[in-house]
């Protein structure tokens, strides 16, 4: 990407002077779609967009994109500690918070991401720098220490709309395993499990909301 680089590094720059600071964000990846061909084409099964460049995203929650990253395998941006403790999937995240101005890097906003992202490092990690975080997180990522029932165990003895939470009290991490069309798990520091409500939601068991 180095013919782009210097547009992509205006565009950011100027992204991150500009944005407008909210107290809610968004972490995630976004595909480019492309059919040519490129050493940073990725494949990206199940996706909608299966085909293109993939670009980790931070959004604000007025869709303002605040920062963004192109993937090309080894990242000349790359920060071995981020990416060690990490994974080289989050490890943008963390550079695109250290590129936050000083004013906006002080403000308490929180973080949403989903599984591919979520697990206990970073969520601490966060919290220790007076960050929230919110995020999906994969069982096999959730210690001992949140004593939770495994997914078939839990979808066949709960009903849909059921939960369970469980609270690391050391990193004061909580977990909550809830039944939908499918069983999720999120893990957050900052959001609890009440109050609860009723919504509608349309169940591909019984074919109805």
């Amino acid at each position: 990407m180095w013919k782009l680089r210097p547009l992509m590094n205006y565009l950011r720059a100027n992204f991150i002077k500009n944005v407008i600071p909210e107290e809610h964000l968004n972490f995630d990846e976004s595909m480019v779609k492309y059919f040519g061909r490129h050493p940073s084409k990725q494949f990206i099964r199940g996706k909608p967009i299966r085909f293109g460049y993939k670009v980790s995203c931070l959004n604000s929650e007025s869709e303002y994109l605040v920062n963004f990253d192109v993937y090309q395998g080894k990242n000349p941006k790359g920060n071995a500690f981020y990416e060690n403790g990490f994974g080289k999937c989050a490890a943008p995240l963390m550079n695109m918070i250290d590129d936050f101005s000083p004013d906006v890097s002080k403000l308490p906003l929180k973080f949403y991401f989903d599984n591919l992202f979520t697990g206990f490092n970073i969520l601490h990690y966060l919290k220790q720098h007076d960050y929230d975080a919110t995020g999906t997180i994969r069982d096999n990522r959730i210690p001992k220490s949140c004593p939770l029932p495994a997914k078939n165990t839990f979808s066949k003895s709960q009903k849909r709309g059921d939960f369970i939470p469980a609270i690391d009290k050391e990193d004061g991490i909580i977990v909550t395993k809830w039944l939908d069309n499918n069983v999720v798990s999120v893990a957050s520091i900052c959001h609890g499990v009440n109050s609860t409500a009723q919504v509608k939601r349309f169940s591909q068991k019984e074919g109805r909301t």
